[in-house]
């Protein structure tokens, strides 16, 4: 799977034996959540059996990949009659610390351009996995996801603007209880939360909804073992100051290799006798304490019951 940055162009190749009928070769390109970014379209053909399609700046000024997230693209096309389907996956990504803004706090560090998206890479992830979440932006998309019987329903990534909420989406008793767009369907709202201008993990029932059919027989409540289409933009529409000066410090250390042995949860070692003292927490750090520090307010940690 290709990593690409967001807002950038990337083509896709198709390489056949030979060419396909009437070189009819189409491609859908979906998000791993589900939407289709880009519909069935043409594919060109640049040699004998080879077909290639470009992602890039639309009209608007805006990229086809201006959502973070695994995106599917599905090549269509027949052989002798027969309809085949190959995919390919591409990774888009935010960077968390871009080279320019690194390289001007470490001028002495220039030589190491080549490699600093594969240190920044692997910097990201590590804070990704710290914090239990990723900084990511995901616009103008969708999730399904079952009701709990309760007015308020988590969401796996937080909701930046709510746009609509439709129950049983695609069934036949498939009904929208909210569209921002429709004052009579104003009956879910965001819970407003701090930081991140008021993005949050949670959604629920408005305490006065506005009372129609739909409502009385719907209720309050997101039912158990009904869905929800929730649609809106999603995620960090921008990468936080501490994250960035935490991806800083990780990347210094990545290229120093100033973290070899704290990688290794290494605490101390006696080298006249080789012996080495081991942390029993080393899980719980990214291997630098600073960088420990910056991200403790963007941290999600799971409450449970202690019995």
């Amino acid at each position: 799977m290709d990593d690409v940055k967001i807002d950038t162009a990337k083509t896709l190749t198709l390489t056949l034996p030979s060419d396909a009928d009437s070189n009819n070769v189409t491609v859908v390109l979906t998000h791993e959540f589900g939407d289709v970014v880009k519909a069935s379209t043409a594919a060109t053909r640049t040699a004998e059996g080879v077909y290639t399609i470009t992602y890039g700046q639309e009209d608007s000024g805006i990229y086809v990949l201006s959502s973070a997230g695994k995106h599917r693209a599905d090549f269509t096309y027949s052989v002798s009659g027969t309809e085949y389907t190959q995919s390919q996956y591409i990774h888009v990504y935010t960077p968390y610390l871009t080279w320019s803004e690194f390289i001007s706090n470490h001028s002495e560090l220039t030589s190491l351009e080549s490699q600093f998206d594969y240190f920044e890479k692997r910097a990201r992830s590590i804070i990704d996995t710290y914090c239990g979440q990723t900084f990511e932006y995901f616009p103008d998309k969708s999730f399904t996801l079952d009701g709990t019987n309760h007015k308020n329903l988590h969401l796996p990534v937080p909701i930046a603007t709510l746009r609509r909420v439709t129950f049983n989406a695609g069934d036949s008793d498939s009904e929208v209880i909210h569209d921002s767009t429709d004052s009579s369907l104003n009956n879910i709202e965001k819970v407003r939360q701090p930081f991140n201008f008021e993005s949050s993990y949670y959604i629920r029932f408005k305490a006065n909804i506005v009372q129609t059919n739909s409502s009385r027989l719907l209720g309050k409540t997101f039912k158990d073992h009904s869905d929800y289409k929730i649609e809106g933009d999603f995620g960090w529409r921008y990468v936080p100051l501490n994250i960035k000066q935490a991806a800083d410090l990780l990347i210094l250390d990545l290229m120093n290799d100033d973290s070899e042995y704290r990688r290794h949860g290494i605490t101390s070692v006696d080298m006249d006798t080789l012996r080495f003292t081991m942390s029993g927490n080393f899980y719980e750090s990214t291997g630098n304490i600073e960088a420990d520090v910056l991200l403790t307010d963007y941290t999600l940690f799971v409450m449970d019951y202690v019995t």
